[in-house]
Formats: structure tokens, sequence, C-alpha cells
């Protein structure tokens, strides 16, 4: 059994001297390289399970209030293992952590064509799901952290979440029509198989090295108050894309669209030009300022879909990107800039736990809503929860300074 800890052979650990991503601000090292690679494997696995939704409401016939709940039990076990989590990758070998991720998600993903109804076996795959995320979230974003020059942060988040954040798009795209061809059991199994090879892939990359160098951050608690009011944020965001992802569809559907693939190739188009063409503006603008006005916009995207039509789908998913390819990496930028290599893990895990949280509450607790007052009614009330998060934001940005 090879050790995931042991250096393989031709992929030496990087010489202390020289920690990789330091030297000249450089950013496509190999090793960045490959974790991009596996992220996008991974998010083509878990992004065929955007379509949920439409699996839940068309084969299973479920209801809103069904849905809201197996979309959210991955999430809730996802928040509750988050800082848990958070802790492991500062603990052990990131590599394992990010292994383990990705088995964990292409078993469940072939488990389910045996999946029938809603009921133990699909909320088990679901909770199985929720932590084979956590893992690979925390665990990538740890790496790159570790192995980038921090002048270019916010730019190496920005296309680590890009590699996933296309496949949200490439995977619907794929995932639709094969299991309208197959079934819904191939479809899921396929999605299964990627990622189960993509964890072969981890023993490509070196043992963690040593952290890039980087300025010297006093300790400070993960309950400091510019980390609280980041954490609020990333829940805010967590229920603004909850609420787009798991309710939009079924919305739609009620309205009378017979696709909603075009809502996520509008929402990765534009979260895709945003974080190319303006890959570097939390860098240079402040990725505190980015973030602010990136929940803003969130807020205004959620709001607006209360008075949703079909033909609206494709302009509602280009707000959605434009807000989430902002505040990804500026919030997460804002989050890790300040704090030293060893609390990155812990400071991650709270970030991913507060995301996972939102979205998890917001799916549970608004899919009765749905069922009982209508959508409308979901988006009007998200919209406004993601709004009382741009305040604290903004002072915790002003508190932290240039």
């Amino acid at each position: 059994m090879v050790s995931l800890r042991a250096p393989m052979h031709g992929n030496p650990p990087p010489s202390p001297a020289a920690p990789q991503g330091q030297a000249g601000g450089r950013l496509w090292t190999r090793d960045y390289v490959r974790v991009l690679v596996l992220q996008m494997c991974f998010g083509l696995s878990y992004s065929a399970f955007l379509l949920l939704p439409k699996y839940l409401r068309a084969e299973l016939r479920s209801s809103a209030t069904e849905i809201g709940w197996v979309t959210g039990a991955a999430l809730v076990v996802a928040a509750v293992a988050g800082p848990l989590l958070g802790s492991g990758v500062t603990r052990l070998s990131k590599r394992w952590v990010l292994f383990s991720g990705l088995v964990g998600s292409g078993v469940a993903a072939l488990a389910f064509a045996a999946v029938d109804r809603v009921g133990p076996l699909l909320y088990g795959l679901r909770l199985l799901q929720g932590l084979a995320f956590v893992a690979v979230f925390n665990s990538t974003a740890v790496i790159v952290a570790d192995r980038v020059d921090g002048s270019r942060l916010g730019q190496a988040i920005g296309y680590l979440g890009l590699s996933m954040l296309a496949t949200n798009a490439l995977a619907p795209a794929v995932t639709e029509p094969l299991a309208d061809a197959l079934g819904w059991g191939v479809a899921f199994s396929s999605a299964g198989v990627l990622a189960l090879v993509a964890s072969l892939g981890v023993l490509s990359i070196p043992d963690d090295p040593e952290p890039v160098q980087e300025v010297d951050h006093p300790p400070i608690s993960v309950a400091d108050r510019r980390l609280l009011a980041t954490y609020y944020a990333s829940a805010l965001v967590g229920v603004g894309l909850g609420v787009m992802f798991t309710f939009t569809q079924p919305f739609a559907l009620q309205l009378g669209a017979e696709r909603v693939g075009d809502f996520f190739f509008g929402y990765v188009a534009s979260a895709v030009f945003m974080r190319t063409v303006l890959a570097r503006l939390a860098d240079r603008v402040g990725a505190g300022r980015v973030a602010v006005a990136a929940l803003l916009l969130y807020s205004v995207v959620v709001l607006t879909t209360a008075r949703l039509s079909p033909p609206l789908l494709v302009l509602l998913g280009i707000g959605l990107g434009a807000a989430h390819g902002l505040i990804y990496p500026a919030l997460t930028a804002f989050a890790l800039g300040r704090v030293s290599s060893r609390q990155r893990g812990p400071v991650m895990g709270w970030f991913a736990g507060c995301y996972n949280a939102g979205f998890a509450m917001s799916v549970l607790c608004l899919g009765p809503v749905a069922d009982r007052v209508g959508f409308p009614v979901v988006f009007v009330v998200a919209g406004i929860l993601v709004l009382t998060g741009v305040h604290p934001l903004r002072r915790a940005v002003a508190d932290a300074g240039p």
C-alpha cells in the first residue's frame, strides 16, 4: 500500500530554501496546476448533482420540502465537519484529506444507482457527499495558500474556484441529456467513476512543503471580530447560493420551463469572466472592498429572482455568476490573508463550515415556506438575509485597514 505521506519517486519535496510559489511571486507551478486539475475533476463529479432538485421532482415526485431536506442533508454534515476537518488539515497530510474526499465522493455517486425513493439510503449518501465536499474544499484551499505568494493569493484562490466553477455548467450539460437517454443511474455512476479516477492523481502531488515566506502575522483568535464578520458573510453566501441552486429549478419548472441548464450556463459564463478578466481585482483594490460590493450584488440577484420567468433564467444566472465570481476569492483571501500558515486550516474550516451551515439552513427552513406560500417569498426572505451581512463586513474591512 502506498503511503500518502511518502514522497513519490521523481517528485521530491521542495527545498525549504526555495519554497514553491515564492520566487518572483510565481503562480503557475506544477503543484498548483495539478491541484487545479484535481479540483476540476472533483467538480465535474460533484456538480452532476446540481440537477438533484430536478431528479427529485421528476423521478421521485418529491415536494419542495423533501427537495430542501435532501439537498440540505449534505450541507448539515459539511457545516459540522468543517471546523473539525479544518484542524485535521493542519495536523494531517493535506494530500490524505484530499484523497479521502475524492474517494468518498466517487463511492457516494456510484451508490446513487440503487436509490429508488426518498429514504435512509438517499440521506446517507448525501451525508457522505457533504463530508467529501468539505474535505476537498478545505484541503485544496490550504494547499494553494501554502504554495502561493501572498501578493497573488486572491488570484490563486480565484482560479482554484474557477476550476470547479466551470464544471457547474459542464456537468449539468452532460448529465441532463445522459440521464434523459440512459437514466439517472448511469448519469450519476459516470460521475462516481470520474472522482475515483481523479483520486489516483493525488499521489502525484509532493508531500506538504514548508509554506511560502509570508508576513509574520501574530496569532489571533478564530473568534476575532474581523473573522466573525467574514464567517457571517460566508454563511450568507451559502444562504444565497443554496436558495438559488435549490429552488430556482422547481420554480422555473412550475412556471413552464422544460430545461433549466441555461441558468447554469449564464452563471458560469459570468463567473468565468469575473475570475479571468478581473482575476487580480481583489489583490489590487483590496479583497475586503470587493467582498462587500459582491455581497450587496448577491442580495439584489436573490431578491430579483422573486420575479422569475423562464426567459429570465439566463440573466439571473449571469447576475449570480458575477456576484459569486467576485465574492468567493475576495472573501477567502480576506479571511486567510492576515493569519499565519498554522491558522489557515482552522480558519478555513470555520469559513467553510459557516458557508455550508448557511446553505443547509436556507434549504431546510425555506422548503416548507415554498410549499405553503410559494417560491417568491423564499427569494425575498433570502435576499433580505444576505443584505444583513453587508454592514458588518464593511466595518470589518475598515477595522482591518490597508
